[in-house]
């Protein structure tokens, strides 16, 4: 049997009247800090509201500590279930666990003993140590415990011991029972007993937590409808059989996982970032020899193929969907397995006869990693050709030999090609952009001989024409008084609107644009945004395209500047075919020269 927390054990559900109960108490005696039992990050989807989330990181980061450290944590629950014991001990924190039977029995005698020589053993060694306890939800059980260690040890009357539990942690011991126990153990005979409190609200049996059905599937706040709010959706809900991932344990898992095989050492997605081509890196298609290929208007995501039925995309924002029903086999048998691909998803349009129907497609363009080799290091085209040899032609055989049901898969994988330079204005042709079956908003340009870079890489370059070059803002919006001719707001008169265009981290907004009642709707979200410009080639005003749904943040403050030269400096597309043809003119003049070979 696993120890510690499962999904099959989280299934359990939340623990009765857990959700509402109170998280933490303030310190007693300044050492011993209750608290109910926190629950890992399994549980987060029957707890739709974050802010009644609680987990072990919480209780070490609780202000009641006062920056104080929790030395000694005591678990009296008798499940393993709720938090992963390791969560404890990689803060340098002792885990001892006393499993107590709890439902309406107060501690034995022997449990008793053995938690107060635990606490004294430590206290023995650790004077100013604190001593985090909890049972289910930290108040009869471990009000019990705590209160006949103050008696026994620190000489405390046993009334005095319960209630000064009760203020740390209102209204303490709830249960008559517990108290009586306390007071036939240490009290005497003649003693005036402590009549126990109300039971607390949120001890009601009909209270919220037990409301959320307790099965395998949607708990209670979730929803796969396009309506739900803040519910992230692969390519914005047009591609069915893809779903969020919503276990966390599982998402973090299989961001570290992916965030290796990138050998990525920051946060955030680890993909490789392109840069905007301009008049200042232009050069390097002469330096180096560069491939390209076309820009598809569709979203980036990065495609970990883990084994079979376990196939999982991420998109820019490292958000993690599952792709059901998509079946890569391997060429020798089976199912590729560890293998992460980088890609476009677009909607492919094809006409059949009379009718034009969509088509779902995933355009693998790199590979950062295929079975159990890093092909990272690997030359481009040696990466192609892993992508063309390992996955697409086994695929498209499996397919041919209907061992595959391409009607059953969830969307259709390609290759996405890359040519010699030469192939620049034949990418303009209108035959190439009328038969590529989807939006075109630009080229890219991948070097031949340089490995794949986690991260923003000045290598790869893109290139958008000058009405589709753009940075994304995060928007505010903003009211603005309105004046006269004399600076003067009169009354009556009706305020005026602007969008504030923000760059990561920084207070400053970047530009401004006037506020539509359609812009004021996207206060707060990422917007994209292309600059318009006057005759003369002066910056006018920046203009919304549209909202950029796949991401969370704004682009840094060296990328805006970045796009913002281009957009000010354009590269346009007769410059670029000239400048091309010389390239490959000159090309052809000389005899070859030896490739240039970067580890």
């Amino acid at each position: 049997m696993v120890r510690g927390p499962t999904p099959e054990k989280a299934t359990k559900g939340v623990p009765d009247r857990w959700m509402n109960c109170p998280k933490v108490g303030m310190l007693v005696m300044g050492t011993f800090l209750p608290f109910k039992s926190p629950l890992c990050v399994l549980y987060d989807n029957q707890i739709p509201d974050k802010k009644l989330r609680f987990y072990v990181r919480d209780v070490f980061n609780h202000v009641n500590l006062g920056g104080r450290r929790i030395g000694l944590w005591i678990d009296l629950t008798r499940t393993d279930r709720y938090y992963y014991s390791e969560e404890v001990t990689e803060h340098g924190c002792v885990y001892k666990k006393i499993p107590l039977v709890g439902h309406n029995e107060s501690p034995s005698e022997e449990e008793t003993e053995q938690f107060i020589k635990i606490v004294s053993e430590f206290r023995n060694n650790n004077p100013s140590g604190i001593v985090g306890v909890h049972c289910t939800h930290g108040f009869n059980r471990t009000g019990f415990l705590i209160s006949a260690y103050l008696f026994s040890v620190e000489g405390w009357g046993i009334d005095a011991a319960i209630s000064e539990f009760a203020r740390s942690r209102p209204n303490g011991i709830y249960k008559q029972d517990y108290i009586n126990d306390l007071f036939d153990r240490y009290g005497e005979e003649d003693d005036d007993r402590i009549i126990a409190p109300p039971k607390p609200t949120w001890d009601d049996p009909t209270s919220v937590s037990d409301l959320i059905p307790r099965t395998n599937g949607f708990e209670a706040g979730d929803s796969v409808s396009a309506n739900t709010a803040n519910v992230k959706q692969f390519m914005d809900g047009l591609v069915e059989g893809v779903t969020i991932c919503d276990d966390e344990s599982r998402k973090a898992m299989l961001r570290a996982r992916i965030k290796t095989l990138c050998k990525y050492n920051r946060d955030g997605f680890p993909g490789l970032q392109p840069v905007s081509l301009s008049r200042h890196n232009i050069g390097l298609l002469e330096k180096e020899t560069y491939l390209v290929s076309w820009k598809a208007d569709g979203m980036r995501y990065m495609v970990f193929i883990c084994d079979q039925g376990e196939v999982f995309a991420f998109d820019r924002d490292n958000e993690v969907f599952e792709i059901h029903n998509l079946d890569f086999p391997a060429k020798n048998g089976g199912h590729i397995k560890n293998t992460l691909v980088d890609a476009e998803m677009i909607i492919e349009k094809v006409k059949e006869g009379d009718r034009i129907h969509t088509i779902p497609r995933l355009l693998i363009y790199d590979i950062i990693h295929f079975d159990n080799f890093n092909m990272m290091k690997s030359n481009y085209k040696i990466r192609a050709e892993c992508i063309r040899s390992e996955i697409i032609k086994p695929r498209n055989e499996a397919i041919a030999r209907n061992k595959i049901k391409k009607e059953r898969q969830v969307m259709s994988v390609r290759i996405k090609d890359f040519w010699d330079l030469v192939a620049v204005p034949k990418l303009f042709e209108p035959k190439f952009v009328e038969n590529i079956g989807h939006e075109i908003d630009g080229l890219i340009f991948q070097p031949d001989h340089r490995p794949y870079v986690a991260g923003k890489c000045d290598f790869v370059l893109k290139w958008k024409p000058p009405s589709h070059n753009s940075v994304d803002f995060k928007l505010k919006i903003e009211k603005i008084a309105r004046k006269n001719k004399f600076r003067i707001q009169k009354e009556g008169m009706l305020p005026e609107w602007r969008g504030l265009l923000y760059v990561l981290h920084h207070q400053e907004p970047f530009g401004t644009m006037k506020a539509t009642n359609s812009l004021k709707k996207l206060d707060g979200k990422i917007i994209e945004c292309t600059l318009e410009l006057d005759h003369a080639g002066r910056p006018k005003e920046w203009k919304f395209m549209r909202e950029r749904t796949d991401k969370s943040a704004p682009n840094a403050l060296k990328t805006a500047q970045s796009v913002f030269d281009t957009m000010t400096n354009p590269i346009t597309k007769e410059h670029l075919c000239s400048y091309v043809a010389s390239i490959v003119r000159h090309r052809n003049e000389e005899p070859p020269a030896k490739r240039p070979h970067y580890e």
